[in-house]
């Protein structure tokens, strides 16, 4: 019978109590486990380098216990549970505040001495990526006190007293803000906050502060606010727009994917040959739409309407013109 580290640790009592080898021996025979003193040893040894699990030296035998500090459940996680920690620690750390991060490090040391002994489950860590659908960008450097402060503002309500320098000033400058709460966009990561003495909401980049302090006030948040309505007013730089139906032909095989990966529901595709594609869609006409449409380059023609033909037309135009070679027209 094969003994894993969480049976072992299922044995250990939590600290001051303390159980020495020879007791756990026993115990361990009980269940069918045919161990020596110096492997047990060992594999207690192994555990405490990465499980709260600590040796009471001090008189022997030795004895054995679970650190007071401990989570109560240690002992218990499942291998689904351990491999889903260890995915969120992957791809959620953006997400969460400093010092709940700071909580998870030793569910997040379980969760590895667990799939060691999974070799199914852990070998899944290999198998999956998330990778952005565009040009990914570096993550702008963003101080440890400064994150954990924003984090700690947003979740407590808190307001915070910063020294932030907008993208576009000389200087710094030092004032308190109402945290709201956070935005991940990309490689960079945004507080979502007002000022004390004005209504409007805003978004600051967390690498431009240099300083993040709490103070003991707590934050009045406007009326009504809600941060999905507020990112969809066009907090982000896309701006709202009316609907209108769209008409773009794809060449060379461009557009394609659409037909797995429609825009909308009300997207509809015509196949005129092997390498043109119409597509009609009824959605909002934004920036975000009209770069999707111009990374088609050559591939992809507006034909209505007429106006975002114009558009894409002049901007085409004004790229061109960028990249005149001496001696062609």
């Amino acid at each position: 019978m094969v003994l894993s580290d969480f049976d072992l640790i299922a044995l250990l009592p939590r600290s001051p109590e303390k159980r020495s080898t020879p007791e756990l021996l026993s115990r361990l025979g009980a269940a069918g486990h045919t161990l020596t003193a110096r492997s047990l040893q060992r594999r207690l040894a192994s555990l405490s380098l990465t499980h709260p699990v600590v040796c009471d030296d001090r008189s022997k035998p030795f004895g054995w216990s679970i650190a007071p500090s401990a989570p109560a459940n240690l002992g218990v996680m499942s291998t689904q549970e351990a491999l889903a920690l260890k995915l969120a620690q992957r791809y959620l750390s953006d997400a969460l505040p400093s010092e709940v991060l700071d909580d998870l490090k030793q569910y997040f040391r379980q969760a590895d001495g667990k799939l060691r002994e999974e070799s199914l489950y852990r070998a899944w860590l290999g198998k999956v990526r998330l990778i952005p659908a565009s040009q990914p960008l570096l993550k702008p450097a963003v101080a440890r006190n400064v994150l954990s402060g924003a984090y700690a503002g947003v979740l407590r309500g808190t307001v915070l007293n910063v020294t932030y320098r907008q993208r576009d000033a000389e200087r710094a400058k030092t004032y308190d803000i109402e945290p709201l709460a956070i935005v991940v966009r990309g490689s960079v990561t945004y507080l979502v906050a007002q000022f004390p003495w004005a209504q409007d909401v805003t978004l600051m980049a967390l690498h431009r502060f240099s300083s993040v302090r709490q103070t003991d006030s707590k934050i009045r948040p406007p009326l009504h606010f809600d941060l999905d309505t507020f990112i969809d007013s066009g907090a982000l730089g896309f701006y709202p727009t009316p609907a209108q139906d769209v008409h773009v032909r794809f060449y060379d095989g461009a557009g394609i994917h659409l037909e797995e990966t429609p825009l909308d529901v009300n997207q509809r595709l015509k196949i005129r040959d092997d390498s043109e594609i119409d597509l009609f869609v009824t959605l909002p006409v934004n920036e975000q739409f009209k770069w999707w449409l111009l990374a088609f380059g050559d591939r992809a023609e507006v034909i209505a309407p007429r106006t975002l033909r114009q558009e894409i037309h002049q901007r085409l135009m004004a790229a061109a013109s960028r990249y005149q070679i001496e001696g062609h027209p």
